[in-house]
């Protein structure tokens, strides 16, 4: 008798077949040299995409809304639009454009903060100067 292996086996130094696993499946993707997928362009990349993604920019929100409300409304709206911008531009891969936005936010937060400051403080000097010159005046109304 011999040492056969038994029917449906592939003998003593090959793996028996895994049944029940899975077929191995096709690369995803289109296949090399066929046109690009509907809506890509081939080569393209927007700039500011597919970099290294840094830390989240800091969005400048709360700044932007402080000044908004009691510094210069015009700038701190400004402000907040580029603010705004931070988020949806890092979450969609734009670093660059996160970046850009949020230096934005922050320097339109601090020019609205600085004119809302210039008129603040040149409102205090108009009231005193017109408190002082009131008093100062011997005006009589003759009654």
């Amino acid at each position: 008798m011999t040492n056969a292996p038994p029917p449906g086996s592939n003998g003593p130094d090959e793996p028996t077949p895994s049944w029940g696993a899975p077929p191995p499946q096709p690369p995803a993707g289109p296949p090399p040299g066929s046109p690009p997928l509907y809506g890509q362009q081939p080569g393209y990349q927007p700039p500011g995409y597919g970099g290294p993604m840094g830390p989240k920019p800091s969005n400048y929100l709360v700044q932007a809304i402080l000044t908004t409300l009691f510094c210069c409304l015009p700038f701190g709206i400004v402000s907040i639009v580029y603010a705004a911008q931070v988020d949806s531009k890092y979450n969609a891969g734009d670093y660059a454009g996160a970046l850009a936005s949020s230096k934005n936010a922050k320097t339109w937060a601090w020019v609205s903060f600085g004119i809302g400051l210039v008129f603040i403080l040149g409102y205090i000097i108009l009231i005193a100067i017109s408190a002082s010159s009131d008093s100062s005046s011997s005006y009589d109304y003759g009654y």
